[in-house]
C-alpha cells in the first residue's frame, strides 16, 4: 500500500514533456516562472511566504557579470622539478611560472563584493513582482529596492534561498527530486 502511495506521488511530480516543432519569434517558450517559499515566524508560528519568481534574463545577467569578475593577482615563481609544486605542475626542468594568488586580501574582498552584487542583481531580475514604497509607488532604483527588502526583514538565508530558487527554475532537477522521494 505504501509503495502505491509513493508511486502516485512520483507521478504527480512528473514533468510534462512537450514536443517543439517550431520556434516563433516573440513566443516566450523558454521563460520559466515559479515561486520561492521563504520561511518566516509570526508570533511564534512558522509560515511560508510564497514569492513569485522568474528566470527570464538571469543567465544573460550572470554571463555579463562573470565577464567583469575580478581576477586574482599572478605572481611569478621559480619552480623546480621534484618539489611538491613542481610535481603538481608536472615541471621537468626549472622554470618560471605565473601562479594566481587566490588568498590576496584585495582579491578576496573584490570577489566577495562581486559575488554579493551578482546575488543582488539575480534577485532583482528574478523577482516577478514590483517592490513599492510606503506610498505605493514602484521603486525603480536597485539600491532602494535592496534597502527596502532589508527593512522588511529579508535575511541572508532568505536572500540565498531566493537566488537558489531563481537559478533552479531552468535547471534540470529531476535527480534532486528523486533524492527526496523513496523508491
Amino acid at each position: 500500500m505504501e509503495e502505491k502511495k509513493v508511486k502516485e506521488e512520483k507521478e504527480k511530480k512528473a514533468i510534462e514533456t512537450i514536443d517543439v516543432n517550431e520556434l516563433i519569434e516573440g513566443n516566450k517558450i523558454f521563460e520559466s516562472r515559479g515561486h520561492s517559499l521563504l520561511r518566516v515566524t509570526y508570533d511564534g508560528t512558522k509560515k511560508n511566504l510564497r514569492i513569485p519568481i522568474k528566470s527570464s534574463g538571469v543567465s544573460e545577467l550572470i554571463d555579463e557579470f562573470n565577464k567583469k569578475a575580478p581576477q586574482p593577482p599572478a605572481e611569478k615563481c621559480l619552480v623546480e622539478p621534484g618539489t611538491p609544486m613542481g610535481n603538481d605542475l608536472g615541471i621537468i626542468k626549472k622554470q618560471w611560472v605565473f601562479l594566481s594568488n587566490y588568498a590576496d586580501p584585495d582579491y578576496v574582498k573584490a570577489k566577495e563584493d562581486h559575488d554579493s552584487n551578482l546575488g543582488i542583481m539575480i534577485v532583482m531580475r528574478g523577482l516577478d513582482m514590483d517592490i513599492k514604497d510606503k506610498d505605493g509607488t514602484v521603486i525603480e532604483d536597485t539600491g532602494r529596492k535592496v534597502k527596502a527588502l532589508r527593512a522588511m526583514g529579508l535575511s541572508g538565508n532568505h536572500f540565498t534561498q531566493l537566488v537558489e530558487d531563481i537559478n533552479s527554475l531552468t535547471r534540470f532537477v529531476e535527480e534532486k527530486e528523486s533524492d527526496f522521494l523513496p523508491g
